[in-house]
């Protein structure tokens, strides 16, 4: 008992790092989306920042998903596509930013169907927050739809949709964040008061 109580110290540690790392992310996320949804007039410029560097954010945390918050195999996959996907096209975004109204729109249209997809299918690997995560994937699959099947597609239109598709996924990260945090705590005082109580 006494061999096992310090890994599972450790692990409840990473777990709520990992959960406040999900909802800071998801601030940003959010945050990322409301701007685009205040300023729709926003500068092409500008647009190509924000959500080049949120890309990268949700690339990031992508990884992180596969290499520690995932369990299950194939999701570890799927999450780590992802994350790749997110780094290589916020990358793109941000070194040439200027570059095209339609480069933009067909990067985040593919990304956000590409992974609109694939967070459909790593919901069903895990039980908790399933409906909120499916929520999010159906959002990011229509939303990706929607700006492919407009290639004529305004700045406006374009920052309202990309607002509000970063906010439904910024959403999505602090509320399973806090679960996680919430979830970690509670197992971490079950097994502080069995410890007690075997002392």
């Amino acid at each position: 008992m006494t061999e096992t109580f310090p890994a599972h110290t450790e692990m409840f540690r990473e777990a709520r790092s990992y959960g406040m790392f999900l909802i800071v992310a998801g601030v940003l996320g959010a945050i990322a989306g409301i701007l685009a949804l205040v300023y729709p007039d926003i500068t092409l410029l500008a647009l190509a920042l924000i959500a080049g560097v949120n890309l990268m954010l949700l690339g990031v945390l992508a990884l992180i998903d596969a290499f520690g918050g995932e369990h299950d195999a194939t999701s570890r996959l799927l999450a780590a596509v992802i994350g790749i996907l997110g780094l290589i096209a916020g990358l793109v975004v941000i070194r040439r930013p200027g570059e095209s109204l339609l480069a933009i729109v067909v990067i985040l249209g593919v990304w956000l169907v590409v992974t609109g997809i694939v967070d459909f299918i790593r919901a069903f690997a895990r039980l908790e927050n399933r409906a909120l995560r499916l929520l999010g994937a159906l959002v990011d699959v229509i939303l990706g739809i929607l700006i492919l099947a407009l290639p004529k597609l305004s700045l406006g239109t374009l920052a309202i949709l990309i607002g509000i598709s970063f906010l439904v996924r910024g959403a999505v990260s602090v509320v399973r964040g806090i679960g996680l945090r919430r979830a970690a705590a509670a197992i971490a005082e079950e097994e502080a008061g069995s410890a007690a109580a075997t002392a």
